[in-house]
């Protein structure tokens, strides 16, 4: 498979910046929620 150029314009590199911002705020929003889903998981499992 060829490697695919990348578009260096102006409104590619925008929408490329905010896609990150994207993906990086819902990783950052998963983190979060680990605790909690942990804490029902074994809440629900009868071990707290």
């Amino acid at each position: 498979m060829e490697p695919v150029e990348k578009c260096k314009c102006p409104e590619c590199e925008k929408r490329q910046r905010e896609h990150e911002e994207s993906e990086e705020l819902n990783f950052a929003v998963l983190i979060a929620l680990m605790p909690i889903m942990a804490i029902t998981l074994f809440s629900n499992m009868g071990l707290f």
